[in-house]
């Protein structure tokens, strides 16, 4: 299990970054696994506090 910080939109590591307000997320959770965001997408945060990927143009609305 790893933490993800819907704050910072980033990994949060235990004993290195405070976890507080993190939630866990399982090892092959696809913000782990991929190594890029494709392009027109960007990450957002869901209501849940996951990680998802959004159409750029959304955040321009």
């Amino acid at each position: 299990m790893r933490y993800f910080n819907s704050a910072t939109m980033t990994e949060a590591l235990p004993d290195i970054h405070n976890t507080a307000g993190a939630i866990v997320l399982p090892d092959d959770n696809w913000f782990f696994t991929s190594s890029y965001i494709p392009q027109g997408k960007m990450l957002a945060v869901n209501e849940n506090g996951e990680p998802i990927l959004v159409d750029a143009t959304d955040s321009e609305r």
